[in-house]
């Protein structure tokens, strides 16, 4: 009875400063909620797909994004939760977003677990928790918690070598799969674990056998309604069309574009290192080496296979540093073997453990601080795209204004049937024009209006239109922010065509006089 009394104890005492940990960055996202502000890009995307599940009650038969699975997790707690409209839905994925984050230290502090003490492996937790950029991401209300959260659960399910654990670890890992095209990697890394570690063992093949029908049978139905709907499955035929064009490609650059991959892989990596892991992770990486046993080899091909869809997506060239941060588990682990260095030159350990999760939280607020979205600025620009829907039907794109135009048009009754024709406004791109009358002569069926502002980002003919109106003549300005109680300072001018072509009428009736 006495010893059961102190392992329930024992339990409590590691699992509460875990709590504790769980509840600061629970408090720290829901402080910085964007309240009042719709999803935008890909998060729109999502929630109206979920959004479209629960008004049709099955998926959708003429549109689906390629990874469908955060989407259909949403559509299911929307259906159990009763809110007025369609922005508190919007809430609803965000907040489920941050609670799939916060819960992410969890199955991070028994991956820690597999290699080093309670103590040290609540800093591995600590530095996930309060990493800014997870934060940030956190509130976007996109795939990356969710599949973070599976991931990581499937590795510790895997690492514990049993044949159950690994069989529930294959179950995840077609989760994982759904949710973001980008977990086949895993399961190709769960592969290659097994048969290093197991070989082909009788015992163990019947197991990796039953792991791989379950996987195959969870993907097939998904992968068939995917094909029917888009002609593409999201996973295999993506990945396979994905080689090709990476091929042809290279091919035709003659490898720069590798080049070019390998710079911007590099430039991220070491960008998302500011500001924990870059004092941990270098250091850890040189101990990780010196400790090497067999489970940290396999921890290596672990980070190995699973970096392999980050280079391809730097490779095409994507500009983001989301892509990275499904290997912040492994990195949090790494840093561990630094920091237990770091401490072992120290008496006071616990004393330097609780000061170094307090210098983590201080240094990603002060890190936070500085890259968090201006929310007062996002909440203005909202409210003038729902303005420029009233009064515009075809605008110029822009780099910040342009993503509140499509959440502006999406009716507030909830819940609500996708279509195409629900967006109304044409935002016409800029790109390739540097003069203000061929853009707008080239794009004469679509565009009414020029949106702009002080953005350093916008085209110079758009810039110079903001700084002088008064040139333009056939520019009539019909809103004005600065009149209508903004601090944050747009301009939107219809055109006047008939002006336009009158002027230009004139012009060329002089230069041939």
């Amino acid at each position: 009875m006495f010893s059961k009394n102190t392992l329930t104890k024992d339990r409590y005492r590691h699992f509460l400063p875990l709590i504790i940990i769980f509840f600061i960055g629970l408090e720290f996202r829901i402080y910085y909620f964007p309240y009042g502000l719709p999803l935008v890009a890909d998060s729109l995307t999502y929630f109206s797909y979920a959004t479209e599940i629960i008004f049709l009650g099955h998926l959708p038969t003429t549109w689906t994004p390629i990874n469908n699975g955060w989407s259909m997790f949403m559509s299911f707690w929307f259906s159990i939760v009763n809110l007025e409209n369609t922005l508190q839905y919007m809430e609803l994925q965000r907040f489920t977003s941050i609670i799939l984050s916060s819960l992410t230290i969890v199955p991070i502090y028994f991956l820690c677990k597999k290699f080093f003490n309670n103590k040290l492996s609540l800093i591995g937790a600590s530095i996930f928790a309060f990493e800014p950029r997870i934060i940030l991401n956190s509130l976007l209300g996109i795939t990356e918690p969710l599949f973070i959260l599976i991931s990581t659960i499937t590795l510790v399910f895997f690492l514990k070598y049993e044949r159950k654990e690994i069989v529930i670890s294959f179950i995840l890992v077609s989760l994982c799969t759904i949710i973001r095209s980008e977990g086949i990697f895993l399961f190709f890394t769960l592969t290659i674990l097994f048969f290093i570690k197991f070989r082909f063992h009788k015992k163990y093949l019947k197991t990796y056998l039953v792991g791989l029908i379950i996987f195959c049978l969870i993907l097939i139905p998904v992968i068939n309604y995917r094909i029917e709907v888009t002609g593409t499955d999201g996973i295999f035929l993506r990945a396979t069309q994905g080689t090709t064009q990476t091929l042809s490609t290279l091919n035709q650059d003659e490898g720069v574009k590798i080049f070019e991959g390998i710079k911007l892989f590099i430039s991220y990596l070491s960008w998302i290192m500011i500001p924990s892991f870059i004092i941990f992770v270098p250091y850890g990486i040189i101990q990780f080496f010196k400790k090497r046993n067999k489970d940290t080899k396999f921890i290596f091909v672990i980070l190995i296979i699973n970096s392999i869809p980050i280079f391809y997506a730097y490779i095409m060239q994507a500009h983001d540093t989301r892509y990275i941060y499904v290997l912040y588990p492994i990195f949090c682990l790494i840093s561990l073997f630094a920091i237990e260095k770091y401490i072992s030159k120290f008496n006071q350990k616990n004393l330097i453990l609780i000061l170094m999760i307090i210098g983590i939280l201080a240094s990603s607020i002060i890190f936070y601080e500085y890259k968090k979205m201006d929310y007062e600025k996002e909440k203005e620009m909202y409210e003038i795209g729902k303005i420029t829907v009233q009064i515009t039907s075809g605008i110029n794109s822009h780099p910040m204004e342009s993503k509140y135009i499509r959440a502006a048009q999406i009716p507030d009754d909830w819940p609500f049937i996708f279509h195409d024709d629900m967006y109304k406004i044409k935002i016409i791109s800029t790109n390739g024009y540097d003069d203000l009358e061929k853009y707008i002569f080239n794009t004469k069926n679509k565009l009414t209006h020029i949106i702009v502002d002080d953005d350093p980002n916008l085209p110079e003919f758009l810039k110079d239109v903001y700084k002088n109106e008064e040139k333009y003549v056939y520019l009539k300005k019909v809103f004005d922010s600065k009149n209508n109680g903004f601090k944050y300072k747009m301009k939107i001018f219809e055109i006047d065509y008939e002006k336009l072509d009158s002027i230009n009428k004139d012009e060329f009736a002089f230069l041939h006089h």
